[in-house]
């Protein structure tokens, strides 16, 4: 992921088009800490996310719930440690919903799964 920021506006870019711009576990960290320090600064007036490629993104790193399974706990426990993990998955877009500044999404191509969760936010 790419951040710039020119004239007051951010623009965050996925760019991993050979990977079509899947969201990996960093994508988690790195997404959320460039919204927290755009906002934070009050230098951003607006920002745009972006993509590299033909597609916006295919959604999320499937490694980003196979990880989780490496731990070994009863099923009741997976389940509630799955709850957890998507709920922070969620708030993470959820940022974006809180901005003191508009969001747009420039989409083109696909935009699968944890992408629509995204552009919607």
């Amino acid at each position: 992921m790419q951040l710039d920021i020119t004239n007051q506006v951010g623009h965050l870019i996925l760019n991993q088009p050979e990977q079509y711009n899947r969201m990996p576990p960093t994508f988690w960290e790195e997404f959320p800490r460039a919204i927290r320090e755009m906002d934070a600064s009050g230098g951003v007036r607006a920002l745009i996310v972006s993509s590299t490629g033909k597609h916006f993104t295919a959604g999320m790193d499937v490694s980003v719930f196979t990880d989780a399974r490496k731990i070994e706990l009863d099923r009741g426990r997976a389940g509630e440690l799955g709850r957890r993990r998507l709920g922070a998955l969620q708030a993470v877009f959820s940022q974006l919903e809180n901005l003191r500044m508009p969001v747009l999404a420039a989409v083109q191509g696909g935009c699968i799964g944890g992408g629509v969760d995204l552009v919607a936010a």
